[in-house]
């Protein structure tokens, strides 16, 4: 039985569409439409480069699809609506099935972890009516404990303090994330006055929503994201906002700091009390606000959390593996855990080697890029690393990865300043031999997705200054040598030449862009950035050296 899972929808609040593929419960292919489309998260688009791709993989045609998953269940007229899409676009529509939304968040969780039973969480901006759900997942029953009003959200409320601190909601939360670290709290009794804990429950202030306030403006599910979606009130509150562009003051960074503690004492106190009721403390947290590595640390560190698994897509890209595995479930198949996202579009040496030669690219060929590449990073080069299935998700885990070396503080800025172009106060974050984890960063489990932060080993972070935050914490990604052997044999040959198992990893991209599919996007990136050398496959493309007393580090 072949099942196709799709996320996003037709409305210009849908984003980060996606596709994955499930042959009998066997995840085949998976990746995130705006690889294709080129435009970050792929606002109200259906994926249909994602799904064509899925189906190329695979060697199959629409007509042996049985199953489209989606969720938007709550949305009229919708699976007419996705049945003439079909059949417009691929000229036949398998059978329909529409999902509750968080219920799809809730199974790419669950299922991915491999659990038997858990404790399920998802924080979420909304869908479906609502902006997330609890629930204890035991087998393939889903027993729902509460559900989180469209209103009374936790995604809605970072989304406001984003767009207050002068960033794009929807899309800027991050940033926010890694401001937060440089504040401190000390606007938290106000914040405890916008977002109450409930239990298992929470109350975000409805008189913040401008929407609400407004409502016969804002007909739509949402706001555009040009536009202020909190009310006066907050600023009553906390002060004067930042408008974009502004120059960020120590008030601002400690507003961050004060909402970001907020959303993780509520978010823990949600789990604590789900715990309580369940009696299981294997967690599985779902949803945008999943993507909160900070809050994630958080909840791992709760004293009843036994064991917490995020997936490597949290967000709304999640929801079409979550609708395909469920759909597979009810059928009666296993379907087995999600221990690496390594699931998008592979092209060929053959391939490559073509762009290369179309563009006029200089290049050499190697018969062993790792070794070489561990040269370059141990002379200090940046280096972009393309190579095998591209990630499914919003994290680079070694195959669309920048790459260099943490030893040296400069590094950081270098990478911000001249090859990502964003703000010096975004961290990086370390891929790391999983089986040596544990001897530079505390309180560690697998963590290979690139979605908890854990404290950064004080004895030893002076040898990786890089990707240390200011915090003292790190967003580690353990890498496997089952799931990525050739990532992990360039991390080991560069803990033999160094004796430090950690590269810095961040996305093979420039700001604002999304992470890079194919070769000839690599190359754009490789070419219009500060990047000293690029491997794609077994070619390296290198420029020429600075001139002596330039700038480095």
């Amino acid at each position: 039985m072949y099942v196709i899972g799709i996320s996003s929808g037709i409305k210009h609040g849908h984003h980060d569409g996606a596709a994955v593929l499930l042959r009998d419960g066997e995840l085949i292919a998976a990746a995130e439409e705006e690889r294709f489309t080129l435009a970050k998260h792929a606002r109200g688009e259906l994926p249909r480069g994602a799904i064509g791709f899925c189906l190329k993989q695979a060697g199959i045609t629409m007509r042996d699809v049985d199953w489209i998953c989606s969720p938007l269940k709550t949305y009229t007229n919708y699976t007419q609506r996705l049945t003439e899409y079909f059949k417009y676009q691929f000229g036949h529509c398998p059978k329909l099935e529409l999902y509750d939304h968080h219920l799809c968040h809730a199974a790419s969780s669950f299922y991915g972890s491999g659990f038997s039973e858990a404790t399920v969480a998802c924080f979420d901006f909304s869908g479906d009516s609502s902006s997330g759900l609890v629930a204890h997942a035991r087998g393939n029953d889903f027993r729902v404990l509460t559900r989180f009003a469209r209103n009374n959200s936790l995604g809605l409320y970072y989304g406001m303090l984003t767009q207050y601190l002068g960033y794009q909601m929807t899309n800027d939360e991050y940033k926010v994330m890694g401001l937060s670290s440089y504040g401190s709290p000390e606007y938290l009794d106000k914040f405890a006055k916008l977002l109450r804990p409930a239990g298992i429950n929470y109350e975000l202030d409805p008189e913040l929503d401008k929407r609400r306030r407004d409502a016969e403006i804002f007909t739509s599910d949402f706001s555009t994201r040009q536009e202020r979606i909190f009310t006066e009130k907050m600023e009553e509150i906390l002060g004067p906002r930042r408008l974009r562009g502004a120059p960020l003051d120590q008030r601002l960074t400690n507003i961050a700091a004060s909402g970001q503690k907020q959303l993780e004492i509520v978010a823990t106190e949600v789990i604590r009390s789900a715990i309580a009721e369940t009696g299981c403390g294997d967690v599985c947290i779902a949803g945008g606000v999943g993507l909160n590595c900070k809050m994630n640390m958080e909840i791992a560190a709760e004293p009843s959390v036994k064991r917490l698994y995020v997936p490597p897509v949290p967000h709304d890209a999640g929801v079409a593996l979550g609708g395909a595995m469920m759909k597979c479930a009810e059928a009666g198949h296993t379907i087995a855990p999600l221990n690496h996202a390594y699931w998008g579009p592979e092209y060929s040496n053959d391939t490559i080697r073509e762009t290369l030669d179309k563009i006029g690219a200089k290049f050499e060929l190697l018969d062993d890029p790792v070794a070489r590449c561990v040269s370059d990073l141990t002379d200090q080069k940046t280096v972009g690393w393309f190579q095998g299935r591209m990630e499914y998700g919003p994290r680079a885990l070694g195959n669309r990865s920048i790459l260099a070396d943490p030893r040296h503080a400069g590094m950081k800025d270098r990478i911000n300043l001249t090859i990502k172009y964003r703000e010096e106060f975004r961290p990086f974050c370390p891929s790391v031999l999983y089986e040596r984890q544990a001897e530079y960063f505390e309180d560690t489990f697998d963590a290979p997705f690139m979605v908890v932060t854990f404290p950064v080993n004080e004895k030893v972070a002076e040898t990786m200054p890089a990707v240390v935050h200011v915090d003292n914490t790190a967003r580690i990604q353990s890498v496997h040598a089952d799931s990525n052997p050739l990532y992990s044999r360039l991390i080991g040959e560069f803990a033999k030449a160094t004796s430090l198992p950690v590269l810095i990893n961040t996305s093979l991209n420039i700001n604002e862009q999304p992470t890079v599919n194919a070769p000839l996007e690599a190359l754009h990136t490789y070419f219009c950035s500060g990047l000293d050398v690029l491997y794609l496959g077994p070619y390296r493309l290198s420029k020429p050296q600075q001139a002596k007393g330039s700038p480095n580090l």
